[in-house]
């Protein structure tokens, strides 16, 4: 499937969605606070939800940025990128890329379900330290296995410059929206 640009229609169609998500996080963020606050929360309490609430909707965002692409008669997200990157791809890496879309979408839908977990069921010790504390490596450490995984499935590359790939997903992103 090529990277052509999608009909008018189809960004008219999406727009009231995305209105409708800014109307939500910019009206609901205070709104949930006020709520929690309200309903026998305190200064602190209220503050731990605020807080949670980005962190819950990155990764949820994350994985339907990437779901979605999974879907039938689309392009995986980052096989898409791949074609920014190198041009043509062969076949194997057309599933490996699809393949590792799918890795992300359950990386993103761990890391959601851990936090919420912790957040819900452990404590707010318990979560401010996973959210604080092992976040980042854990997303670190998730690209680095992803690039020693990738080096030894394709030893012979191709690997793109640094400069190259930012590039790429400059020109890449541009594409997102359809």
């Amino acid at each position: 499937m090529s990277s052509s640009s999608a009909p008018p229609e189809s960004k008219r169609r999406s727009f009231p969605l995305r209105s409708l998500l800014i109307l939500f996080l910019i009206a609901g963020y205070p709104l949930a606070a006020w709520w929690i606050f309200v309903h026998g929360g305190t200064a602190g309490t209220t503050a731990l939800w605020v807080a949670a609430l980005p962190q819950a909707f990155c990764y949820l965002a994350l994985l339907w940025l990437f779901g979605r692409s999974l879907m039938a008669g689309r392009e995986a997200l980052l096989t898409r990128f791949a074609r920014f990157v190198h041009g043509e791809i062969s076949a194997a890496v057309e599933t490996y890329t699809r393949q590792i879309t799918v890795f992300w979408c359950g990386f993103f839908a761990a890391m959601a379900v851990v936090s919420a977990s912790l957040f819900v069921f452990v404590s707010a010790d318990a979560w401010l330290f996973f959210a604080n504390v092992l976040n980042l490596p854990l997303v670190v450490g998730a690209f680095v296995a992803e690039y020693f995984y990738r080096s030894l499935r394709f030893p012979n590359g191709p690997y793109p410059s640094l400069a190259a790939t930012v590039e790429a997903f400059r020109r890449f992103r541009e594409t997102i929206r359809e």
